[in-house]
């Protein structure tokens, strides 16, 4: 891990400029240039003197070299405006362009930095991270150490989605997706759902885990008994069910969802008659066979202005003192009740 960049004082900067710490302390705190005292030549030495010193991390200092723009940073480690992705990049990069425009800062998108093997690189040379007073990241998955250098150099930036990549404390704003996926399950199981299948993608990402996880402690507590199936088997879902005596199917998300039941559709099983689908991921927008789906309703037009908002305070605190601040938060998905899962499972074992 990189090492924390150390502090340079303010006596240091004086002694480069050849002014006194009182001035460069009053040049500090002229956010505006308009302290008549301080002539624009001894403005331009102290501002060298900082620029010699690299001194970036200290709030103050970044006003000093100019870098507080009231810009927000937006860096996407994938494609975020193809259409397969603005299902889930659309409500976060809208929630944080409204949020940016309450408090009147402006937004620089980062997409200089080309897309290789399936992401991008945070400190590729092209990428403009320095113009920024933070950054929101966004990303299914990060570089650990791309997150690690961050945090030693006490870069203010939010991540979206809680971060698993590095133990490292990275500030967060995400998504509780057990919380609802536990009741998801209870709702089965008190409908008389006991036998399901989860239709997972096997992804590695937090978020993944989460639900998996959720899943496979409720298989264990005896709530329900679950297996688990890759996305590629979803044409054997009709077989596995009747295999299992499954009369529920969950998936990972609405796209899963819609193929679940369209191979069961396919192959004559009435939905939700003879099999409830359910799925573990946001539903809004999507419908399969006409009808609309069972699963979450997820906030993340509030995630997003949560973690701009997390960002302005990290931004406007001295990073000494962001240890006092809540950087890791989670908002729970609520659960949506379509028309994909019956409310009971009458004359089923």
């Amino acid at each position: 891990m990189p090492s924390k960049p150390r502090r340079v004082t303010q006596r240091e900067i004086a002694e480069i400029a050849g002014v006194s710490q009182t001035t460069v302390s009053v040049v500090l705190n002229d956010r505006d240039d308009s302290n008549a005292r301080i002539s624009e030549e001894t403005r331009a030495r102290v501002k060298q003197a900082l620029d010699q010193a690299t001194y970036v991390a200290d709030p103050a200092a970044r006003r000093l070299a100019g870098l507080d723009n009231q810009i927000i940073g937006v860096f996407t480690y994938e494609e975020a405006l193809s259409p397969e992705s603005m299902d889930f990049y659309g409500p976060l990069l809208n929630g944080i362009e409204r949020a940016a425009e309450t408090i009147g800062w402006d937004l620089l998108f980062f997409t200089s930095s080309p897309v290789e093997n399936g992401t991008r690189s945070l400190f590729h040379r092209k990428t403009r991270l320095r113009l920024t007073d933070g950054c929101i990241l966004l990303g299914q998955q990060m570089i650990g150490s791309e997150l690690e250098r961050m945090v030693a150099e006490q870069f203010p930036f939010v991540a979206v989605g809680r971060r698993d990549e590095t133990a490292a404390p990275v500030p967060y704003v995400g998504i509780d997706y057990v919380s609802p996926t536990d009741a998801v399950i209870d709702l089965a199981a008190a409908g008389g759902h006991r036998q399901a299948l989860y239709v997972h993608r096997g992804r590695d990402t937090a978020t993944a885990r989460d639900r998996r996880g959720a899943v496979e402690a409720a298989s264990a507590a005896g709530r329900m008994a679950f297996l688990l199936v890759g996305e590629e088997r979803v044409a054997e879902l009709p077989r596995l069910a009747q295999a299992t005596g499954a009369t529920l199917i969950l998936a990972e998300d609405a796209f899963l969802t819609e193929d679940v039941i369209l191979a069961l559709v396919g192959a004559g099983v009435d939905v939700p008659g003879e099999v409830s689908v359910a799925a573990l991921g946001e539903v809004r927008g999507h419908r399969a066979d006409g009808r609309a789906l069972t699963g979450f309703r997820v906030p993340r037009k509030q995630v997003a202005a949560e973690a701009l908002e997390l960002l302005r305070q990290l931004i406007l605190t001295d990073p000494e003192e962001w240890a006092d601040l809540e950087t890791q938060r989670l908002l729970v998905a609520e659960v949506e009740t379509g028309e994909t899962v019956v409310a009971r499972a009458e004359g089923r074992s």
